[in-house]
């Protein structure tokens, strides 16, 4: 029958919903998070941000791809059409089978950005895929080759996720890691810091609950679990890069000629183009800017550097002495060997803090 596997009716199923503490709650997400990720007793694996995706083939070979949301008419829309590249992997799978994964983009996550696709009429979503395709991610797998996983705990569907990694290598497919203990608080950690959405913890020995949103089944985990560092700038930078690397170099308008050395503020591309000695620079190079800024705590009364803070607002690298010693809280991706912040990132000013409260004793914690 279309949409059954083992007796299931798999397309029908209502997708498991995963729990996150809604603004209200009152308790210590970290610390209830870090609770359940060093008892070991939670799996967890990162969250990619797109649109979740179910995908089956029933046992008659009939394949979909449904969203989690019902049409207006009670149906899981089956957009498998849109993504055309992904069928060598679809037809290679055996009867029976039902994966569930997020459909999103490597280069630039964000929901949006997938549903600009999967929301569009089909040739429109295959057009707008052809230079830079969909990926599918998959985090779970529901029956196999004929056979329910529905029964089976989270960490044996999870284990079974290897076996297919193992057996299928196919270009734009993923398959999702899964970690415990401090594995999966590193992982998290650093996800975030890079600027990822995430991730989600399962219990271990739980089953798939469809339709149910348990917290002591899952939890799903963004910045609560970040942690923070409050530092300041000492007021020392680093050189901004010099050559321009985009794609927009025929209108590009920093150049510099490197005969005279003069900054040139105009389209030079036709002369560079000639031969002649012009080349295209950054606009921080060209405006004298900092490349980044140095940040540092406090240990024993003299100030400790800490690392270097990039990708701030053109106006704090124009005018970085006038943010000397003013205190900012950042992530970052992780702490180096040599006890430095690893891809710092900038969180917010912390106006409300005077430098000498950023202390050494922040990073020997984390």
């Amino acid at each position: 029958m279309f949409g059954y596997i083992d007796n299931y009716n798999f397309k029908e199923l209502e997708p498991m919903r995963y729990y996150s503490h809604p603004k209200s709650y009152k308790g210590d997400t970290k610390e209830e998070a870090k609770k359940r990720i060093f008892s070991e007793e939670w799996l967890g694996a990162r969250k990619m941000d797109g649109a979740f995706a179910k995908f089956i083939k029933d046992e008659d070979g009939n394949m979909m791809l449904l969203s989690r949301s019902r049409n207006v008419n009670g149906e899981f829309p089956n957009k498998i059409d849109h993504v055309p590249h992904l069928f060598d992997f679809f037809n290679s799978l055996p009867n029976g089978t039902c994966l569930l994964g997020e459909i999103y983009f490597p280069s630039h996550e964000g929901s949006n950005e997938v549903t600009k696709i999967m929301g569009c009429v089909t040739d429109k979503a295959i057009e707008r895929q052809k230079n830079d395709p969909l990926h599918y991610y998959i985090f779970d797998v529901l029956a196999f080759d004929n056979i329910s996983f529905m029964p089976f705990r989270a960490e044996d569907r999870f284990n079974y996720i290897n076996e297919i990694k193992n057996k299928y290598n196919y270009k734009n497919i993923e398959f999702a890691n899964y970690y415990k203990g401090s594995e999966l608080w590193n992982m998290i950690q650093e996800t975030l810091a890079s600027g990822g959405e995430g991730g989600v913890i399962i219990h271990k020995d739980s089953k798939y609950q469809p339709g149910k949103r348990s917290t002591k089944v899952s939890l799903k985990i963004k910045k609560e679990l970040q942690d923070t560092i409050d530092c300041f700038f000492t007021g020392r930078i680093s050189s901004p890069a010099r050559d321009y690397t985009g794609k927009d170099i025929e209108n590009w308008k920093y150049w510099e000629n490197i005969r005279t050395g003069k900054l040139i503020n105009a389209p030079m591309f036709n002369e560079y183009y000639k031969g002649e000695s012009y080349e295209p620079v950054t606009k921080s190079y060209y405006m004298g800017m900092a490349g980044s800024l140095e940040i540092g705590v406090y240990q024993n009364n003299k100030i400790k550097p800490i690392g270097y803070l990039s990708g701030l607002s053109e106006e704090i690298k124009m005018n970085y002495d006038k943010y000397k010693m003013r205190v900012i809280e950042v992530t970052a991706m992780q702490l180096t060997d040599d006890k430095m912040l690893r891809h710092p990132k900038f969180v917010r000013f912390r106006d409300d803090k005077q430098p000498q409260d950023c202390l050494w004793e922040q990073i020997e914690q984390l």
